[in-house]
């Protein structure tokens, strides 16, 4: 018998390849892998709270022999000669799509993604975009039973405080995990900051902190701000619609990510890089309008109103 990480071996040596257009091909000289980032090391170094190594290490072979199969079997199904890009919905032939591969370092297998020749977005990988919400919620669960993010606590003030917040509004960091110190030290200065983190496993027990959704949609913000979550967000345009229904009147969100550009792709869980033109469209097609994109280095962060 031969089992499903091999045979996914052999498939990568024999007829894996990267195709890719001019545009990916300068994208692709922007890979991370080889410097990676303090949160990813630390990451995949580090053991959950109550896993010990060994427990670790079964769950890291289980999730790994899940998607080996995965891959194995998207390998062996038919390609459709027709795309249709998830953002914009252009519809067009597989050959106009531009196509990059990588592997995922956090057991999940092979990423294949594509470019859309319309509004420059890339989006995948399609067995991850295929999962249905409760599924997707699920991987994310297992993922962090072993794995924990860095602090993002720099970031998130950073894009709070594009925001041009007011000391009597209130405020709501959305996806704050159990990683950051943000809503703490905010609320130390003085400012009104609540947290919304719907993974469980991700997220930490506070009286600030918000898990439920029918709980969130009772409440009214002057601001949201996010890091690290728009290349996360499986619907984007739905999700940023939704969140534009949390806003009070003349409110502000403000969305900082290094996948405005095609950075770390070496996570299965990063679905977009909203590049070029595509992040105005993300805008439109959400019903908001871009007051301003700032660029610092990797912190990117876009400033949206509803429009």
């Amino acid at each position: 018998m031969i089992f499903p990480k091999a045979i996914n071996h052999i498939l990568r040596k024999v007829g894996v390849t990267l195709v890719r257009n001019e545009t990916l091909e300068k994208l692709h000289q922007k890979q991370k892998l080889p410097d990676m980032p303090y949160e990813i090391s630390h990451a995949i170094n580090g053991v959950r709270d109550g896993i010990d190594s060994s427990q670790k290490q079964l769950l890291r072979h289980q999730i790994g022999t899940k998607w080996d199969m995965v891959d194995w079997l998207e390998q062996r199904q038919l390609v459709k000669n027709v795309m249709s890009c998830p953002l914009c919905c252009y519809q067009g032939e597989l050959g106009e799509f531009g196509k990059i591969t990588a592997d995922c370092i956090f057991e999940g297998g092979v990423l294949i993604r594509h470019q859309c020749p319309e509004c420059d977005v890339i989006f995948g990988p399609k067995k991850m975009m295929d999962l249905t919400e409760a599924s997707l919620s699920k991987d994310y669960e297992w993922h962090y039973k072993i794995f924990s993010e860095g602090d993002s606590t720099e970031q998130e003030v950073r894009a709070f405080h594009n925001l041009k917040p007011k000391k009597d509004g209130v405020y709501l960091n959305w996806g704050a995990g159990a990683w950051s110190k943000t809503i703490d030290l905010l609320r130390q200065q003085g400012w009104n900051v609540y947290g919304y983190e719907p993974h469980s496993s991700a997220s930490r027990n506070g009286q600030y902190i918000i898990s439920s959704k029918e709980k969130l949609l009772t409440m009214k913000f002057d601001g949201i701000f996010s890091n690290n979550v728009l290349e996360h967000l499986r619907y984007p345009v739905r999700e940023l619609s939704e969140m534009s229904l949390l806003l009070d009147t003349g409110g502000t969100m403000s969305h900082a990510t290094p996948c405005f550009e095609y950075l770390y792709e070496y996570t299965r869980f990063h679905l977009f890089f909203f590049l070029g033109r595509s992040r105005s469209v993300l805008a439109a097609k959400a019903g908001l309008k871009t007051e301003d994109y700032v660029v610092d280095g990797e912190f990117m962060n876009i400033i949206l109103t509803v429009d």
